[in-house]
């Protein structure tokens, strides 16, 4: 899905802007690194994820323990994150670039080798 899509889709969600995180590919979306993305990926604060139960029918993801699926297309991680570490692109709460790249690292996977050399570039031309 494009930007426009994409942010279309996440306001349909209807969240609570203060307790959740856009990551992953939606950041690189929305900071214009790339022109599309497969899916939504959001960071949810737990306590808040508890709530969404009630909302949303949560599918337990097999890639990793925290990670859960709504849909076919929305993946949702469950963790606290820092408020300092957030950008608001477009009115969507977002994880820093820095914060993608670090996670990109740590996990450097071979399909997230450009990934990570687009972030570095923008980074970059950011300063």
């Amino acid at each position: 899905m494009d930007r426009r899509e994409y942010i279309k889709k996440l306001e349909s969600l209807r969240l609570d802007k203060n307790y959740y995180r856009v990551i992953s590919g939606g950041v690189m979306l929305l900071y214009g690194i790339k022109d599309s993305t497969a899916d939504i990926d959001i960071r949810v604060k737990p306590a808040y994820f508890k709530k969404l139960k009630t909302r949303f029918n949560f599918k337990k993801s097999s890639k990793y323990p925290d990670l859960y699926e709504i849909g076919d297309n929305i993946e949702v991680k469950v963790s606290d994150f820092n408020d300092d570490d957030t950008r608001l692109i477009d009115n969507c709460p977002i994880e820093s670039l820095e914060l993608t790249l670090e996670w990109m690292l740590e996990h450097n996977r071979p399909k997230d080798q450009q990934k990570i050399k687009d972030i570095q570039k923008c980074l970059q031309n950011n300063k």
